[in-house]
């Protein structure tokens, strides 16, 4: 049994991001007083980006700061709202019926094994009900308490099999008698993080070797792996990438998504893979930088290894359904060259617009998305002709 000074207050699991609540009056007065927009100004900005193709709320107007004066094209930024219907402009549930799949993560990356494509490896899946062949299934929290002593090998990464944002994901570096050493610092009690799992995820937890990052990269942002987003496309004359950014993690987050307290995310050009802008936080706390605020190495300028690579195995991806007219491709960069950690059918373009400061509809984009989109139009008026 875990003593009394196991950690059991909080769940073992990363929680779901809380919701951007609505601007308060401060923020509202701030930006009046900063930034010379009148509250009026501000609310009659806010209503314009509502609606049509932008859908932008209030929150995200003043995320992705567009009060500021000196932001270029507001009317090219979209609301995550907007930018849902912009990605399923471009896989349309009909035309693109293999969504389902590549959204279970463990069949999507298991598929990508055995084709050849690098992915992360799953040592054993949490479930009450399902059987996957040969891989070990853990159908209680006994046989999941028992694989974590005396069959796990660590360093392990855990996640559920669908979902988005990091939610429930975790990194466990050890274990030392009857407690779970967490990436963050935390010790769990073995049995209490087995009692979360299956709290929360009763039909499919992956538990998998945890990756390390790139001596590179870890030299800039830490040990802990932050993916490299690649956000692919296919007009039907074959998939090829349309943007990519870096996403650090926090120094004591156990993964890499933005809306973690101190995580970066770094605007890559897409040619060379060399970081052109570096930011943390959003809104009237973002910040700006050109080194590390924690290692103090520079990241602007510096430029990702295996990057080549790393566009050849998001467009390989892409190209095994390529039915698909825009993925999101989350890669880990290790010593050993990239691997696939996860395909998104519906990207948060929401990700670059806070890297880059421009809106994903700008004149470089807005084409791409479009040219897209025709493609998927004749496919559907092809399937519905039959």
């Amino acid at each position: 049994m875990a003593d009394a000074s196991i950690d059991t207050a909080q769940s073992s699991l990363l929680e779901a991001p809380t919701e951007t609540a609505t601007p308060q009056t401060p923020a509202i007065v701030q930006v009046a007083k900063e930034y010379g927009v009148s509250p009026v100004r501000q609310m009659r900005d806010i209503m314009g980006l509502r609606f049509g193709a932008r859908k932008m709320s209030g929150a995200e107007y003043y995320s992705l700061r567009l009060f500021d004066p000196a932001r270029a094209n507001k009317a090219s930024f979209t609301g995550q709202n907007g930018i849902n219907a912009l990605n399923t402009s471009m896989n349309p549930p009909m035309a693109v019926p293999t969504r389902a799949f590549v959204g279970n993560k463990l069949l999507y990356t298991e598929l990508l094994a055995k084709l050849g494509i690098a992915t992360s490896h799953t040592q054993a899946l949490v479930s009450t009900f399902r059987t996957l062949g040969t891989l070990p299934v853990l159908k209680d929290a006994q046989t999941l308490v028992d694989f974590l002593r005396n069959d796990a090998k660590y360093p392990l990464f855990g996640k559920p099999h669908h979902g988005s944002l990091s939610e429930g994901s975790v990194r466990i570096n050890g274990i030392d008698g009857d407690e779970l050493l967490m990436a963050n610092g935390r010790r769990i009690g073995v049995e209490q993080f087995a009692k979360d799992v299956f709290a929360q995820y009763p039909g499919g937890f992956m538990i998998q070797t945890a990756l390390d990052p790139h001596a590179d990269m870890a030299r800039i942002a830490g040990p802990a792996v932050g993916c490299v987003r690649v956000v692919t496309v296919n007009d039907g004359t074959g998939a090829k990438p349309a943007y990519a950014l870096w996403k650090m993690p926090a120094p004591d987050a156990m993964s890499d998504n933005f809306w973690q307290h101190g995580s970066l995310l770094a605007m890559l050009d897409l040619a060379s893979g060399t970081v052109t802008t570096c930011h943390r936080g959003a809104g009237l706390e973002m910040e700006a930088f050109d080194d590390h605020p924690v290692s103090g190495v520079a990241v602007v300028g510096q430029t990702l290894p295996f990057w080549a690579e790393t566009l050849q195995m998001a467009t390989d991806a892409h190209a095994v359904f390529p039915e698909f007219g825009v993925c999101g491709f989350d890669i880990a960069v290790t010593p050993d060259g990239p691997k696939v950690l996860e395909c998104n059918d519906n990207p948060s373009h929401m990700l670059y617009q806070l890297a880059s400061g421009k809106g994903v509809n700008n004149a470089d984009l807005a084409p791409v998305w479009a040219a897209v989109a025709t493609r998927q139009t004749k496919q559907l008026a092809r399937l519905k002709g039959k």
